[in-house]
C-alpha cells in the first residue's frame, strides 16, 4: 500500500529484523531438495576419496529438536557428520566464511548459521535456539576449533544450555580419521588415507538430562564421545 492510499496514520512499521524474527521459520520442499542434492554429492565424494564409514545412524531422530555434538578434527567434519543420515541439518559457520564466494553462497544456500568468532556470538546462539525450537537439527563442535593433534580437546558446556532451553535431544558423535585425511596444518586434503569413520551415540533425551547442570550434561556427552572415538580409531584402517 502506498502512502497516498493511506487515509489515516498507521502504526510505525517494525524493523525488518523484528518482522522476520516474529515469523515461524519454514523449511520448504525446494530447500530440502537442494539440501539433499548437496548431501548426496558430498556423500559420493566422501565415499570415493575418504572411504567414509558410518555406524549407528539410527540414533539420529527423524524429527524434533536435535543437537548433534561432535569432536572436531578437520574441515571434513561437517559434511562427514551430516551425510550419514537423511535429515536436513543446520551447521554453524564462522561469519568470515560467508565472505568467500562462491563458498559463502553455497553454505548460505543450505542455511548455515553465521557465528561471530569474537565476543559471545549472541546472534548465532539466538538463531541456533530458534531453529531447535522449530524442531530442526543443529550440528555443533564444542571444542570451538579443529584439533592440532588428532585428540579430543576440552569441550565447552554452552551447548548443553542450548539443549535445555530448546528441549532438544542431544546426539553424541565421534569422528576419527579426518585428522589424518585433512589436518589443519595442510592446505589440501590427502585422498585415500585410512578411512574416515563416524559413529553416532545413543541419544540423551530431555528426560535423561532433566535436573542436571550444563557441566554434568557435558560430562556425560564427552564420556560417550570419548568411548566411541577410542573404539572407532582402533578398528582396522584398511
Amino acid at each position: 500500500m502506498s502512502e497516498a492510499s493511506s487515509p489515516a496514520p498507521s502504526e510505525p512499521k517494525k524493523p525488518a529484523a523484528q518482522r522476520s524474527s516474529s515469523k515461524k521459520r519454514v523449511v520448504t520442499k525446494k530447500h530440502a531438495f537442494w539440501y539433499h542434492v548437496c548431501q548426496g554429492s558430498l556423500y559420493v565424494g566422501l565415499k570415493l576419496f575418504f572411504r567414509i564409514k558410518y555406524t549407528n545412524a539410527k540414533y539420529v531422530p527423524r524429527s524434533g529438536p536435535t543437537l548433534l555434538v561432535a569432536n572436531h578434527q578437520s574441515f571434513l567434519d561437517p559434511p562427514a557428520v551430516g551425510c550419514g543420515y537423511f535429515r536436513c541439518t543446520n551447521y554453524l559457520a564462522r561469519k568470515t566464511l560467508f565472505k568467500f564466494k562462491p563458498f559463502g553462497k553455497l553454505i548460505d544456500s543450505v542455511d548455515a548459521i553465521p557465528l561471530e568468532t569474537q565476543g559471545l556470538g549472541y546472534q548465532g546462539i539466538k538463531e541456533t535456539i530458534r531453529r531447535l525450537k522449530n524442531d530442526e537439527a543443529v550440528l555443533i563442535f564444542p571444542e570451538g576449533q579443529r584439533c592440532y593433534d588428532g585428540e579430543i580437546a576440552p569441550f565447552t558446556s554452552g551447548y548443553a544450555s542450548l539443549a535445555v532451553k530448546s528441549n532438544a535431544t542431544i546426539v553424541p558423535v565421534a569422528i576419527a580419521g579426518a585428522f589424518e585425511a585433512f589436518p589443519r596444518t595442510q592446505k589440501f586434503p590427502s585422498f585415500f588415507k585410512p578411512r574416515v569413520r563416524v559413529e553416532y551415540g545413543e541419544p540423551l533425551t530431555p528426560a535423561d538430562y532433566a535436573g542436571l547442570s550444563a557441566d554434568e550434561i557435558n560430562e556425560i556427552v564427552v564420556q560417550r564421545i570419548t568411548e566411541m572415538f577410542e573404539r572407532i580409531r582402533r578398528r582396522p584402517k584398511k
